[in-house]
């Protein structure tokens, strides 16, 4: 049996988070894109919880904090504005790749780097049978001199050489925008990886980019229920009429169901469960359609008014979208789970049969 309640700590780190979110980046979203970076004092006080390294171990200088700590505060914040999360939180979805490097003295390299903000770090997923991409894009790197890349069951680590060139952000403008032609970075390292841990390192990016997710989705159906019940057509509100209503509960149920799953696989982490992977894949999964159902019904219930910047369903539905093709995108993402699955001994036991899968 699940237990699904936060212990009273982490009711507190959320309660902060909350806090924090409501009172300093809700007022000012649109404020932060134009400037292209949260405020100061916010970016401190985040260092100060701190953000970066609460799902970090102590070897590494972390809070140990855990997963589940990560998502819960990841959540809060991104119900109020998830545009500055890359930039915010460094190591951010690198995190994973940072815990697998076999060179500790590199890794701590590269978190020094992003605890003084001196530089920051990326992570991609790049498919082996493809060649590479000429670019890297990637919010909230205006200071970008790492690249963590995933390919396979290989990990690299590349510093980059050149200024990287400022592009306009298509989602999370707080987090700014840059472009980095891989030619223009040095290897720094590059290692094979059991099969179970490199795809550990994809599943804690992807369990990142899913907490944002679950925070994206409430704020979406949050607003959408605020403004259809208000808004009243044929002589009741927009919420009332059963096809929409229909269909906000089933957006909203969504939303309730992607973070179950999200905080579950988190504490299976930390938990230090062998199928923890597994489930934090199939949670970015549950989240990917949580988050689309949320925000494209809020564009399409908004009308007119969800294209436009006067309200924030345009960009909510950017970011989760965004989020989406992150960390190779649904196609790796399925492919991990199908080599758990096809791998993994049978947890039932009592078939007698070593392939089957993950239940």
């Amino acid at each position: 049996m699940r237990d699904f309640a936060l212990s009273p700590e982490l009711e507190e780190l959320q309660g902060a988070a909350t806090r924090l979110a409501t009172e300093e980046l809700a007022p000012r979203v649109r404020e932060s894109e134009a400037a292209g970076r949260w405020p100061d004092h916010v970016l401190d006080i985040l260092d100060g919880f701190p953000l970066g390294d609460l799902d970090l171990s102590g070897d590494l200088g972390g809070a140990e904090a855990g997963l589940l700590a990560k998502v819960v505060m990841l959540e809060a914040l991104a119900e109020a504005d998830a545009s500055g999360l890359y930039a915010a939180d460094r190591p951010g979805p690198a995190a994973g790749a940072v815990t697998m490097c076999p060179d500790r003295d590199l890794a701590m390299t590269v978190l020094e780097d992003c605890r003084s903000r001196a530089a920051t770090c990326a992570f991609t997923v790049v498919d082996p049978e493809l060649a590479w991409p000429e670019l890297a894009w990637g919010p909230g790197w205006p200071d970008l001199k790492w690249i963590w890349v995933s390919e396979a069951d290989q990990l690299r680590l590349l510093e980059v050489t050149d200024t990287p060139t400022d592009v306009v952000a298509l989602a999370f403008q707080a987090s700014g925008g840059v472009g980095v032609p891989f030619g223009s970075t040095v290897e720094r390292g590059s290692w094979t990886l059991a099969p179970h841990q490199a795809i550990e390192v994809r599943a804690r990016a992807r369990l990142w980019g899913a907490a944002i997710m679950v925070g994206i989705g409430q704020a979406a159906i949050d607003e959408t229920i605020g403004y259809t019940t208000d808004r009243v057509v044929f002589g009741k509100p927009v919420a009332h009429h059963q096809a929409n209503a229909f269909d906000l509960a089933a957006a909203a149920a969504g939303v309730h169901g992607a973070r179950l799953v999200v905080r579950d696989a988190a504490a299976s982490f930390d938990r230090g469960e062998p199928h923890a992977a597994f489930w934090a894949t199939q949670a970015w999964l549950e989240s990917v359609d949580a988050a689309f159902d949320a925000t494209n019904l809020g564009i399409q219930l908004l009308g007119g008014h969800g294209f436009i910047v006067d309200h924030l369903a345009e960009k909510r539905f950017r970011e989760a979208r965004h989020l989406a093709m992150a960390a190779g995108a649904r196609d790796a993402a399925d492919a991990d789970v199908a080599a758990q699955v096809a791998e993994v001994d049978d947890l039932l036991g009592s078939l007698g049969s070593t392939s089957g899968g993950v239940r």
